[in-house]
Parts: C-alpha cells; structure tokens; sequence
C-alpha cells in the first residue's frame, strides 16, 4: 500500500480515507523550461476529514496528526529542494479545506524526473520505472507524459475499504505552453481554444488497473 500511497506523493492524506483529486499542471516554455504543481484535494471530504483526524485509527492504519502530515510534506520539500536545477519550491497545506500543493520552477524537464526519483529514494527505495517521467524533444518539438511501472498488483493486495478509497478519485493533468498545441496522442484529451493548453481527466481507478493511462505525447508547433 506504502508504494501506491508514495505515487501520490502525500502518503498521510492517502491514509484519511477519502475522496480526492489530484491536478498535476506543468507549464513549459519555449526554451524548455517552466513551473510545475502538483496539488492534492479532499476539499470535497473535508467534514468527513474533521472527524476521522480526531480518531487514532481507521480500517486498520493509523490516522497522522496534522503535526505528522506537515513534517511528511516537509520531507518531500527537502528532496525535491536538494534537486539540481530546480528553484523556488514550496508545499503547504491547508486544513481547512484539505488541500496540499507542491510546486517548482525548472530550467530542464529532465530535472523534473530527479525530482520524482529524489522522493522514491527517499521515501520509498529502489522503485523501477521511476527515471524518466516527464520528456521534452526540442528538436520534434514535442512533450511527452510517461509511465513505465505499474502499481495494480499493489492496488490488489489492499483491503476493500482501502481500495474504496480510489473508486471516487480522479487525476487531472494541466499542460499548458508558450508554443501552440498541435496534436496530443492521448484521446482523452482536451485542447483549450486558444491551442495553448491540454487537459486529461480520469477516474484514479481506471488509470491503476490499467483501463486507461496518464501517458500522452503533445506535438507543438511555433507557427
């Protein structure tokens, strides 16, 4: 479960047990650099969240302080802070509404992807299929989406509640660019009218069962 839970990179909010979106924007410019967000939303549980953060545990696991959940969010800053390249990042979350952010600057794309594995190794070891997330080709002019693992064999091993937990949650990914958005090869996609930005939404259980995937390739052009 540790390892689904490290996919979602706030393995306490995971434990609450409930509803949630999670929005991954990357903006990338012409020169390949950008700024990148990732943020987790239980806005929609948060009375049900009031309520289960005051109980010592709930199907079995151990429900984190607010204490506990700052220090793992903390964490996650550190290691993706020590990352080469990458500037300006902040997390925070907010209890009111349950909501936690984590956002960067970057001059390369390729260090996003240590960014991803500073947190696998840190928080989780040796995970395979975690080096390269995110490609930019400037010579194709293309930006690309990649997942090379698979979690569904973890996904099988949870509980029925645990596994509850992925039944309403959905993850969206916001590219948004300097370039004009020519072509994406994922069909879920939406393409905004100004051909400046895609969207993907799916529901998170599709994606770990493999019924559909993150993964998408976005041609651009400068014309």
């Amino acid at each position: 479960m540790r390892r689904i839970a490290y996919l979602l990179l706030f393995s306490c909010l995971f434990l609450l047990q409930s509803c949630f979106e999670i929005i991954e924007t990357v903006f990338l410019k012409n020169d390949g650099s950008g700024n990148f967000q990732l943020v987790v939303n239980l806005s929609k549980s948060k009375t049900k969240l009031n309520s289960i953060i005051k109980m010592q545990t709930i199907n079995g696991h151990d429900v984190p302080s607010k204490g506990d959940i700052k220090y793992r969010i903390t964490e996650i800053e550190k290691a993706v802070a020590k990352t080469p390249g990458l500037s300006a990042v902040k997390t925070s979350v907010d209890f009111d509404n349950y909501i936690a952010t984590i956002s960067c600057n970057f001059n390369k794309v390729s260090q996003l992807n240590a960014a991803v594995k500073n947190v696998y190794d840190k928080e989780n070891g040796k995970l395979k299929g975690v080096e390269k997330t995110y490609d930019y080709d400037a010579a194709s002019n293309t930006f690309s989406r990649i997942n090379k693992f698979s979690i569904q064999d973890d996904y099988k091993k949870l509980s029925n509640a645990d596994k509850e937990v992925f039944a309403t949650a959905n993850y969206t990914s916001i590219y948004k660019f300097e370039a004009t958005v020519a072509a994406a090869s994922n069909k879920g996609t939406q393409i905004s009218p100004s051909k400046k930005a895609t969207m993907l939404k799916q529901n998170a259980l599709d994606i770990i069962t493999e019924k559909k995937s993150v993964e998408n390739k976005i041609t651009l052009t400068n014309k």
